[in-house]
């Protein structure tokens, strides 16, 4: 049957139909553009996104209480001075820097900056935030020795060091010390939420559920233009889940995967995976060096002796890590380059023991001492992927001198809850946050850093710490550090095992990237880009 139709009528259906044909096309649009975009302005959008798989839980966004995601990751801030990959300093915010006196260092900012809000990058904000950083964190005073600030100028800061101290400008590299706006938004406990830098990208928001932080291109970035749209940083603490994420494509950047995983990646179509030699070393620290069997320096050097550094780096880490010789990476500009180091030895191994009078008296192979037999814990957490196997391969190394170890990972946090004086941490601990010898060396070895937790004194080596502080004459410096190195060495406060390489997986079409061994764990860097 027919239906008769007046012109009205036939008018208000091609109306309805035609609506229906747009709003079908819009849902499509809009769902290829989150999806699959097809069209010439989408497309490169969504192709310049890089999602990274981060090796730890993502907290805050703070510069002060995590500047190594802040700024060496997400790049939202910039830091007055940058270092290079080999070590050198190189002008940050800071155009230059002059020393006045031991006590006075002046600094010319850069005039053509500007924060992500378009406020302006001044002396009095970079005071405001330096200041701020030493009140929310004292180490950052500690570490920066700041006495006062003052504006000398709309773009020059007069720095007024408590003593004297060689390694200040080096000190103002340090990731915390982010620059950020009084724009900034803020909790009511004064906590940054939302950062206002200067840097390549700004933030966009940070899912605190899932943590995960989103960061859009700075276009007005006044260094190096940055290739990338956008970047998201998920929290990945997992080895075995970032290796799966990159594998599957969820996330496009990642490290420090399972090392028996590499392999297999490498052999990846799509993927490709690089070591790269970082200022970072595995170590093992005492619990106490008073009252253990370990204040006999013929112990710890028995220890020391007993792990073979050659299997541990290139078959336990999978070519990941280089044999330790001391606490400082050769390929670090301030390392004594003459130093030795204790290559495995079992027989100097059981020898040491003996004279120090561990000997296994009733043949159940562990040695004992006035019928105590020598055992530990040794603690480690499960972030970085190359610990808990070198903790099991150092517990087998051990055993075969006597030595009963029992390996137990959890929570770095947690692990100063269940040492104790008689157990050791096998840790992957920075030795340049800051680029300069002074970082490391002082506060694992002066007597009274608060770092040095083991109990480790030697009226020598805090003389010599101290020197180098106030020594100008970078030939004199290194002469100082040289004898530090070769005292830390002979003495072993610490045991260095092998220097660290982060292996950094990516997709092949992810370029530009450069790796900065001064980085806590990896650096982004503006020149990434995706290729099509």
């Amino acid at each position: 049957m027919f239906i008769k139709l007046n012109k009205i009528s036939i008018l208000a259906i091609c109306l309805i139909l035609f609506s229906s044909i747009i709003l079908g096309c819009i849902e499509e649009d809009i769902e290829e553009s989150v999806v699959t975009p097809t069209s010439s302005e989408t497309a490169p959008v969504e192709k310049q996104t890089l999602i990274v798989g981060e090796m730890w839980d993502i907290r805050t966004v703070d510069p002060v209480k995590s500047g190594e995601m802040v700024k060496e990751k997400a790049m939202i801030v910039d830091t007055l001075v940058e270092a290079d990959p080999d070590f050198t300093l190189r002008p940050g915010l800071s155009e230059l820097w002059e020393q006045v006196s031991d006590l006075q260092w002046k600094f010319y900012l850069k005039k053509d900056v500007k924060f992500h809000d378009g406020t302006e990058f001044t002396a009095d904000v970079v005071k405001w935030s330096i200041e701020r950083a030493m009140e929310m964190n004292p180490s950052v005073k500690t570490l920066t020795q700041i006495k006062s600030i003052e504006i000398v100028d709309n773009h020059t800061l007069l720095f007024i060091t408590e003593e004297p101290y060689a390694a200040f400008p080096a000190s103002l590299e340090y990731p915390s010390l982010g620059i950020i706006s009084p724009t900034s938004k803020t909790d009511d406990k004064g906590i940054v939420t939302k950062p206002i830098g200067t840097g390549p990208f700004k933030f966009e928001r940070f899912d605190v559920a899932s943590g995960t932080l989103y960061l859009l291109r700075n276009d007005d970035y006044w260094g190096i233009k940055p290739g990338l749209e956008k970047v998201v940083i998920k929290g990945i603490p997992d080895p075995t889940s970032r290796a799966m994420s990159v594998e599957k494509g969820e996330v496009g950047f990642t490290c420090d995967v399972p090392y028996g995983d590499i392999e297999r990646l490498r052999a990846t179509s799509g993927l490709k995976v690089e070591a790269y030699p970082t200022a970072r070393v595995y170590q093992m620290q005492f619990g106490n060096l008073t009252g253990t069997p370990y204040s006999d320096v013929r112990v710890r050097k028995a220890i020391s002796y007993a792990i073979d550094r050659e299997v541990i780096s290139d078959r336990t880490l999978h070519g990941c890590a280089a044999p330790a010789i001391g606490p400082v990476m050769p390929t670090i500009t301030w390392s004594n380059q003459k130093l030795e180091g204790y290559p495995y030895n079992l027989e100097n191994a059981k020898q040491l023991l003996a004279e120090a009078g561990w000997e296994d008296t009733d043949g159940n192979g562990i040695v004992d001492k006035n019928g105590e037999e020598f055992g530990f814990t040794l603690y480690t957490y499960p972030q970085r992927p190359g610990l808990q196997p070198m903790a099991e391969a150092i517990q087998s190394m051990l055993k075969d001198v006597g030595i009963k170890v029992e390996v137990r990972v959890m929570d770095w946090s947690a692990i100063g809850e269940h040492m104790t004086d008689r157990d050791l941490k096998l840790s992957g601990t920075a030795v340049a946050m800051v680029p300069d010898p002074d970082y490391y060396l002082r506060k694992t070895y002066h007597s009274n850093s608060d770092s040095n937790i083991w109990g480790y004194s030697n009226p020598e080596m805090d003389s010599l710490l101290e020197e180098g502080l106030s020594t100008f004459h970078a030939g004199k410096r290194q002469e100082t550090y040289d004898r530090v190195q070769e005292i830390a060495l002979d003495e072993v406060p610490i045991i260095h095992v092998a220097y660290y390489k982060v292996a950094v997986v990516m997709h092949d079409n992810v370029k530009g990237f450069v790796f900065n061994p001064i980085a806590h764990d990896y650096m982004l860097n503006p020149e990434m880009y995706i290729a099509s």
